[in-house]
């Protein structure tokens, strides 16, 4: 076995390598795509002194409620970020000067370094010796052990949604109290990109044992400890002093505001009663140029703005309705109308994730580069040889209430496309909560068209074995292809990168053609901060709130 305390060579060439642009949190959390140059991410921040201890910091962090506590009984990205400031994950992603804000490099966090056998089969995690869990009853401070790593593991594959994103693993042991032992069916190059990603998180066994699940009592062994959830307001989280990054957190409370309308929003951040905020595309003009002392950040996003429905049923089992709907979207007025001109198009992977992303208009993407410009004429022949030769009217669900201005903005302007090539979407707005419970999910009748989010993951894989491969938890189309799912598992299997780089270029051809979801486009999103918040390095994925928050620091504020 070769020993390292972070990332093994082979496997750290491959994630410095991959530059990412990925804010699609603070996208979803703070009005949705944002107006800035759709460029490549550059590390944010820079060093700012020695850090202050003290001070509360407040950031509009949602636009509505978490709706479950306990982050392995649903997807949402709410309940995914409220676990990064209460709970540990044996790896995490880097933060901090020279880091760009979407490199997803995982490094150690409960874990203080890890091994990986020459023949990628084995992980072995070394555990921190000062992990506690936090001192609230019924933990009360006792040492976090390999045992609770097992139990978190056990159950993560009971009860989460997410369950089949670890079907790599043959067992996990635990030799002693400090080490963890992953072993895998076969070879899988995104593994410490798995282990690092904000969904398995180490759950405190008493409090599950004792409740049933985490939702009433909060007790982790990250940075934040939990003080209160306030309904419709904010979740207040404190300083936890025996974190074992000492020294870290440096604020002494965190208050996440939920803020439903970006006006709002900004309002509080002109009224100096907000630190943190991101800005949503019609705002962020005004606000730079009548508060030139914030600072304002512009980052590309790992984000899917797409359409979905169920392929195994009429009419969208037919690969030319599909297509039709994708042709009949001009992703170039979506662009100029609600990006300024400045966004990327998603090809089956969005176009934050640089290092294996197609432009699906370029000359790589083959013959089916045309499925991405607009031909209503096309259109409407496609329809008529699938038999609807006097246009299609179906349903459309959207949730209206959870990714802000922008996406609602996007589903007008996705209804009135549609409608010029002969396809009337007749929306059904839903209630976010439903939504994530059910459509999301892929419960939806048959014949229905579907416009949200992917909101986002750090690898490739995640992409595209949880939307395409018959197992994925996020498989909303119902998308059960043997050709396709062999291409996803041999991508997986492929350490040398650029090897793996020629599997994912062609699976996005392939999948440009097939067309299971259609996608649409997606620009920058927008930060601002107040001049007394120090060592901002952002960083997007959803366990951010154990990333870089604990790393802010206040100098200044009043």
């Amino acid at each position: 076995m070769s020993t390292t305390p972070a990332t093994p060579a082979p496997f750290r060439l491959t994630r410095r390598a991959m530059i990412l642009g990925s804010l699609a949190a603070f996208a979803t959390a703070c009005g949705g795509a944002t107006g800035a140059p759709a460029t490549a991410p550059q590390a944010s921040g820079a060093p700012e002194g020695q850090p202050k201890p003290g001070g509360n910091l407040t950031i509009r962090w949602w636009t509505g409620d978490p709706p479950d506590l306990d982050p392995y009984l649903n997807v949402t990205f709410r309940a995914q970020e409220f676990a990064g400031f209460f709970y540990s994950r044996l790896l995490k992603f880097d933060s901090g000067p020279g880091i760009a804000p979407n490199a997803f490099i995982p490094v150690p966090d409960l874990a203080e370094s890890y091994e990986v056998a020459p023949d990628g089969l084995t992980y072995t995690f070394k555990l921190r010796a000062n992990a506690k869990w936090q001192n609230k009853p019924p933990l009360d401070g006792r040492p976090v052990t390999a045992d609770d790593v097992l139990y978190s593991f056990e159950r993560f594959r009971k009860v989460s949604p997410q369950k089949s994103n670890f079907d790599m693993v043959k067992g996990v042991q635990a030799p002693d109290p400090r080490t963890v032992v992953f072993t895998l069916n076969n070879a899988f190059a995104p593994f410490e990109t798995t282990i690092a990603s904000p969904m398995f998180w180490i759950m405190p066994k008493e409090v599950i044992e004792a409740d049933g699940d985490a939702r009433k009592r909060v007790v982790g062994s990250g940075p934040f400890i939990f003080d209160r959830f306030e309904k419709g307001v904010q979740v207040v989280a404190k300083r936890n002093p025996d974190y074992y990054f000492a020294g870290t957190p440096y604020v002494d409370e965190v208050a996440l505001l939920i803020v439903p309308e970006d006006a709002t929003a900004v309002a509080g951040l002109r009224a100096k009663s907000i630190d943190i905020t991101g800005l949503s595309q019609t705002d962020r003009a005004a606000v730079a140029a009548s508060n030139p002392e914030l600072q304002i950040l512009d980052h590309p996003q790992n984000l899917l703005y797409f359409m979905y429905w169920r392929v195994d049923a009429p009419p969208f089992n037919d690969v030319r309705v599909r297509q039709a709907v994708s042709l009949a979207l001009d992703r170039d007025e979506i662009v100029n109308v609600l990006f300024e001109g400045k966004a990327l198009l998603n090809n089956a992977l969005p176009g934050g994730l640089q290092s294996f992303y197609l432009d699906p208009r370029s000359a790589e993407m083959g013959p089916n580069a045309r499925f991405f410009k607009r031909d209503v004429e096309g259109a409407r022949k496609l329809l008529a040889e699938a038999g609807f030769a006097g246009g299609l009217k179906v349903p459309l669900i959207s949730t209206l209430n959870a990714y802000g201005n922008t996406f609602n903005q996007s589903v007008e302007l996705v209804i009135k496309q549609l409608k010029d090539a002969g396809i009337q979407a007749d929306l059904r707005p839903q209630d976010y909560s439903a939504y994530i419970g059910s459509t999301f999910l892929g419960k939806f009748e048959p014949g229905t068209m579907v416009w949200g989010l992917e909101t986002p993951f750090q690898e490739p894989h995640d992409y595209l074995y949880n939307m395409y491969h018959p197992k994925g938890v996020r498989n909303h189309a119902g998308v059960n292809d043997p050709q396709l799912a062999g291409m996803i598992e041999k991508q997986a299997a492929t350490l040398d990168k650029a090897e793996r780089k020629k599997q994912i270029d062609e699976l996005q051809r392939y999948l440009g053609g097939q067309q299971y979801y259609v996608m649409g486009a997606v620009g920058n999103v927008t930060i601002a901060t107040q001049p007394w918040v120090k060592g901002f390095n952002y960083q997007s994925d959803y366990g951010r709130g154990g990333e870089y928050v604990p790393k802010l620091w206040l100098d200044g504020k009043r």
